[in-house]
């Protein structure tokens, strides 16, 4: 009985006439097709949000991220976490059992977002120049939207800016609460694909 032959043994070469199915071009084609879905699918990540009484946990199946400098007021990079898909092209609504979470990171004009911590400590005075990068974490679960109180904030772990760059991250925001506001916290790791970006021309 002839012995059986390993699956790791090169394959005999193709008989004449027959025709090889050339690999290159199907890896090619593949790796085209996760680089189309890269700017808004990323491994999933699971974000915890406390609000008083109720508690929400998601896995993030759509992460994106947007870039934009304003020249001589801000730059602020734009991130979005949801349990449901989104597009970098539109919009879309969350419905009911939807959850989408939005990280605004705002640095003043000359500093660029890069690996750090970013607290959520308030709005800064819109009359005076920006002076300290800060976050801006706001909930939508289903149709009722949630600007959180101020209290802890984020750390960047890795930054690329560029088009289909990512950023990488973890948030630990938490407000104690005091009599007449719930106690809220945000945590969770997150990694997301920028899909836009528009740095200012220098």
């Amino acid at each position: 009985m002839p012995a059986r032959k390993s699956p790791l043994e090169r394959p005999r070469r193709a008989r004449s006439g027959a025709r090889a199915i050339p690999v290159a071009p199907l890896a090619f084609l593949a790796f085209g097709v996760v680089l189309a879905a890269a700017c808004e699918t990323v491994r999933a990540h699971e974000v915890t949000i406390v609000d008083g009484a109720t508690t929400t946990r998601f896995a993030t199946t759509s992460a994106i991220g947007e870039y934009v400098e304003l020249p001589g007021l801000r730059n602020e990079l734009r991130l979005t976490l949801a349990n449901y898909p989104l597009s970098c092209e539109r919009w879309v609504t969350p419905k009911g059992g939807d959850v989408s979470l939005s990280l605004t990171i705002v640095t003043p004009p000359d500093v660029k977002p890069a690996p750090g911590n970013y607290p959520w400590s308030g709005l800064p005075d819109k009359q005076a120049p920006l002076h300290d990068p800060y976050v801006l974490p706001k909930a939508l679960l289903g149709d009722r939207s949630r600007l959180f109180e101020p209290g802890g904030g984020l750390k960047l772990s890795a930054v690329s800016l560029d088009l289909h760059g990512s950023v990488v991250g973890a948030m630990a925001f938490e407000y104690p609460g005091d009599g007449a506001r719930p106690a809220t916290r945000i945590d969770g790791g997150f990694e997301v694909k920028i899909c836009r970006s528009s740095p200012a021309a220098h």
